[in-house]
This record gives structure tokens, C-alpha cells and sequence, in this order.
């Protein structure tokens, strides 16, 4: 017969097993999913905070905590409540509690580390651009130093190259970084792998006897060329800072690589038609500066590679065109000058905005001397939600690698990570995806 004295101690020993089993829970599920968004404060940090919430709540786990990194207190007052408002108008009943961290990314050294300590994060997240002119990674040395696992959303190349060779410190801290980590470039270097993958195995196929199933090449394809297109209908809502960003890369050459060999041309040159497909079809892309080309090539090594970029409406286009062939290029390249004039715009950006939408659509061409070609085409709806999504993405994949192990240590381009991540990462960004194609054709 069980006394009341035995009930109380059985009931001490459960409490004893159930603290112990807490314990030993692993990091992952408990103080790992603390997450330091910098730039949170922008439409791409707002909308990524928004989605760290919605990706880490719907397999039923409890939500990341979120963090939002800034100068400005009352600006984060103000995208707090634009990330909740959004949140609720998505019938998300449990809405996040989103902190604020003071933190300022040219502040004197040593004060990017005492923000990560004090705010108690356990990744970190970087959206806070332009990314352009920038050539100190100091936030992510300041995480990997903290030994927190790292994404940002960089699209300027001399940052990610100067990222890349912190890979030594990362590794030696046993943490993981991914560079240029966002929707493009980011998502679409996945989406690169995914069809360069598929391209190399068909030609293996093609020169092997045998059976050949699943094979791949070990290098390039003879002739393996890869075509990146990109289309954006206005600013896809994502503010002021695309704009000036898309000013800023009109006055820097556009890297290419042909037969391997690195070639800078004129930006917004070489028109190509390319069929974005349903929903947005036919559009003129033209050359512009875009760091998945970089990444791309140091990881696969693509012998041919370019990256070509369209918006609406049309006279957006002209404009670009125009402000790279009548504004001195010592004007383009003036930071502060470019992001007045987009804030200055704003107004007509956001009424241009609202008439042509916010459609976001990527298109990767894979093709070789075999004659087998391969084509990856997906489109959102609203590029703001889209950047967010794919950064959420990244970022909850990079904890769980590095929870799991699953992801060495290190600093990565995204087609370097592990096939899982990868893969990982792009089912996740299908969420939301209007048009999702992945299309072989095998030559006779």
C-alpha cells in the first residue's frame, strides 16, 4: 500500500527526473533558438524576424526568440509593430514577444561582441545593408569570435571574400557562417547547385558505357555554361535600401566568367530575352554585379557563369540605363548621396509599388556541349516576403547543422553546404512559391 509519505517521494524523484531530463535536452531545443536579427529594424530584418516565427512554429516546436538589433529604439518600436500587425493578418493567434538590442555596426571595437553577450544570442543574423563599399566583415567576426553560428544577406563580392577568410577562425571556434545567404543572392546559388548537380550527372551518364545511374561528374561539364536571371516587378516593398543598392551596382563592373577565366563588363549591358514563366513571362534582363556569381564559381567552379537583372515597370529600366550613362560615376558610387535619393524617392517608389506589384522571379539556365540542359524557375509573389522567408530559412538550418553536427564548422557560400542543407533550405523557401519548375532536357 502507498503511503502519502511514498507519494512524496515519488513525486520528488519525478521532479528530480524531469529536471535532469531538461538538462540534458539539447541546446537546439532550448537557449539555441535565441536569434539576433541586425538590421531588424529594415523591411528585409522585419520581414525575416516575421518568418523565423512562422517557420519555427509550424513543425509544432516552440518559437525562436526574437532579437532585433538597431540604433534606434523608436524605429524598432515602430517594425515591431509592423512584424506583429503582419503576423496577425496571417491568423497567427500566439504573436512573439520581439526584443531590441542597442547595437551599432561602425561602433569602436570590442562593442559588436559586448552587444551579442548581452543580448544573450545564440545566432546571429545580418541584414542591415547596403552591403555595398563594406569590406570589414566585423559582425561576423564579432559572432564567430562569441562562437555563435552566423547568416547574412551580403550582396557586395569583396565583403564575401573577405568573409571567407575568417573559415580558419570558424572553424577553430567550432562555429558555422554562411555568406550572401538571403533570396538572391542566397537561395539562388542553391538552386545553381540543384541544376548543376543535375546537369553533371546527365553527362556522366552520357559518357559512361555502363550503367551510370546517379553518377556524376567530378568537374565541370565540357561547354557547362550557367545563365542567372532575375526579375523584381518595382522594389518588391522592400524599401529604400534595395534602391540604393541597385544605384550603387550600376557604377561597378559586372563580374563574369567565361571559360573560366574572370571578365568584368559594363554594367547593365548584353540584353537577353528570358521567359520568367506564369505570371510574369517575357522579360529584357541585362548585366548587373551580383555576388552568387562569385560564390558560385569558387564553389563549383562553372567555367561560364553571368547574372542578368529586369524590373517594372519598364521605365525603371530606362532609368537605370540612364542614370549609369548620364551621372558621374563619382556620384553613383557616393553611399550617403545614393540612399538620400532613394529615401527622397520613396514616395514615387511606393506609389509605382502599389501598381505593379511586388513579384519576385528567379530563373537558373544549366546547360553543356552535350546538349543537355537543365532550368530551375520559381517566382513569389512579394520579394520582401520572399528575402525573408530564405533568410529564415538559412538561418534555422544553420542552427540545426550546428546543433546536430551535421554542418562542420566553418565559413560557407551556399553551395558549399552539405546536399541535406541544402535541400533543406529550398524546401522551406517553397512555402510560398507561386511557381516552382525544375525542368531536364537530355540531349538524343
Amino acid at each position: 500500500m502507498i503511503t502519502s509519505i511514498d507519494r512524496a517521494v515519488l513525486r520528488v524523484m519525478f521532479q528530480w527526473v524531469a529536471i535532469v531530463a531538461l538538462l540534458g535536452t539539447p541546446a537546439s531545443s532550448l537557449s539555441a533558438r535565441r536569434v539576433l536579427v541586425v538590421g531588424g529594424n529594415g523591411r528585409v530584418g522585419g520581414s525575416t524576424a516575421k518568418y523565423l516565427h512562422l517557420l519555427s512554429t509550424s513543425s509544432g516546436e516552440s518559437p525562436v526568440e526574437l532579437v532585433l538589433g538597431g540604433r534606434s529604439k523608436e524605429t524598432f518600436k515602430m517594425s515591431k509593430q509592423r512584424i506583429l500587425r503582419q503576423l496577425a493578418d496571417d491568423s497567427v493567434k500566439d504573436l512573439p514577444s520581439i526584443e531590441f538590442q542597442e547595437l551599432d555596426l561602425d561602433g569602436p571595437a570590442g562593442s559588436l561582441e559586448e552587444a551579442l553577450q548581452q543580448c544573450k544570442a545564440k545566432c546571429v543574423v545580418h541584414t542591415a545593408g547596403p552591403f555595398q563599399q563594406r569590406e570589414d566583415p566585423a559582425l561576423m567576426r564579432a559572432a564567430i569570435s562569441c562562437g555563435l553560428p552566423y547568416v547574412d544577406v551580403c550582396d557586395e563580392v569583396a565583403l564575401c571574400e573577405a568573409g571567407k577568410k575568417l573559415d580558419a577562425e570558424a572553424k577553430a571556434k567550432g562555429t558555422v557562417a554562411v555568406v550572401a545567404g538571403g533570396i538572391w543572392p542566397g537561395a539562388s546559388a542553391l538552386m545553381a547547385a540543384e541544376v548543376i548537380a543535375k546537369l553533371r550527372e546527365l553527362d556522366a551518364q552520357g559518357s559512361s558505357s555502363g550503367d551510370s545511374s546517379g553518377e556524376m561528374l567530378e568537374g565541370p561539364c565540357e561547354g557547362e555554361k550557367v545563365d542567372l536571371s532575375f526579375f523584381t516587378a518595382g522594389t518588391g516593398n522592400a524599401g529604400a535600401t534595395i534602391v540604393s543598392a541597385t544605384f550603387l551596382l550600376l557604377c561597378q563592373p559586372a563580374l563574369t566568367f567565361v571559360a573560366g577565366k574572370l571578365n568584368e563588363k559594363e554594367p547593365w549591358s548584353e540584353p537577353l530575352e528570358v521567359d520568367f514563366g506564369k505570371g510574369v513571362g517575357v522579360r529584357t534582363v541585362r548585366l548587373l554585379d551580383n555576388p552568387d556569381v562569385y560564390t558560385i564559381q569558387s564553389a563549383l567552379k562553372v567555367p561560364t557563369l553571368c547574372s542578368r537583372f529586369a524590373t517594372a515597370p519598364g521605365v525603371w529600366n530606362q532609368l537605370f540605363g540612364a542614370m549609369k550613362t548620364l551621372v558621374p560615376p563619382a556620384l553613383l558610387r557616393d553611399k550617403a548621396l545614393m540612399q538620400a535619393l532613394s529615401v527622397f524617392s520613396l514616395p514615387i517608389i511606393r506609389a509605382v509599388d502599389r501598381l505593379v506589384g511586388a513579384t519576385n522571379a528567379m530563373r537558373v539556365d544549366a546547360s553543356s556541349s552535350s546538349g543537355n540542359r537543365v532550368r530551375f524557375s520559381v517566382t513569389h509573389r512579394d520579394l520582401e516576403q520572399c528575402v525573408g522567408l530564405a533568410t529564415a530559412a538559412f538561418a534555422l538550418k544553420v542552427v540545426e547543422g550546428s546543433s546536430d553536427a551535421t554542418i562542420p564548422p566553418g565559413v560557407y557560400f551556399p553551395a558549399e553546404l552539405p546536399t541535406h542543407t541544402r535541400t533543406g533550405i529550398l524546401d522551406l523557401v517553397k512555402r510560398d512559391a507561386i511557381l516552382w519548375e525544375f525542368e531536364v532536357t537530355q540531349s538524343c
